[in-house]
């Protein structure tokens, strides 16, 4: 990968097509051996109505954040995140990093690693002490890497919920005094 030709910025109302088309790209690589083929076929039936409200829902101001990648003028990597977690759990002690996903084809080049750090600079900046970020418990390729950034695993499990049946979440937690360490 030509680093030359990566570029990651805020996101854009343009971006909401090619947003949910890579998040259900990412979905259906990460899922497939998880959820049946019509989650991901109501997934894609969903971008062009999605897209109408993207700019509701996606945004950078003091409570959210919204970052793309791009390579070579292609999204490649999503992150959104919120000042306050919508898990009743975590509530509004926590910072969530709602969304990181990064095309199969440019994972392990750094780029979740670096849509992480703006994340937890942005989330330091507005006052977060701590964040989480909520995953598919049999998602084991992304379990082992938010190990391997130093998460620790709640006790809290929460199942997502599609077409009536439950898939347990888990939940990984961030120290931002930690983190806050490491960027001096």
């Amino acid at each position: 990968m030509d680093k030359n030709l990566l570029k990651i910025r805020k996101v854009k109302p343009e971006d909401a097509k090619h947003w949910f088309i890579l998040v259900n790209k990412v979905w259906r690589e990460a899922y497939h051996h998880i959820f049946p083929e019509e989650v991901f076929i109501e997934k894609d039936n969903k971008v062009d109505e999605k897209s109408k409200t993207f700019t509701d829902n996606i945004k950078n101001d003091n409570k959210n954040i919204a970052y793309v990648a791009e390579y070579n003028d292609e999204i490649i990597g999503i992150m959104c995140g919120s000042i306050n977690s919508s898990y009743e759990y975590f509530n509004s002690e926590y910072a969530d990093l709602i969304g990181l996903y990064v095309d199969s084809k440019f994972q392990g080049c750094g780029i979740g690693s670096s849509l992480k750090k703006i994340f937890e600079q942005w989330a330091i900046e507005n006052g977060a002490l701590k964040y989480v970020i909520g995953v598919l418990k049999d998602n084991m390729k992304a379990r082992k890497l938010y190990e391997l950034w130093g998460g620790k695993l709640s006790k809290y499990e929460k199942d997502f919920v599609k077409f009536g049946v439950g898939y347990p979440e888990v939940f990984y937690t961030y120290d931002l005094e930690n983190i806050l360490n490491k960027y001096k």
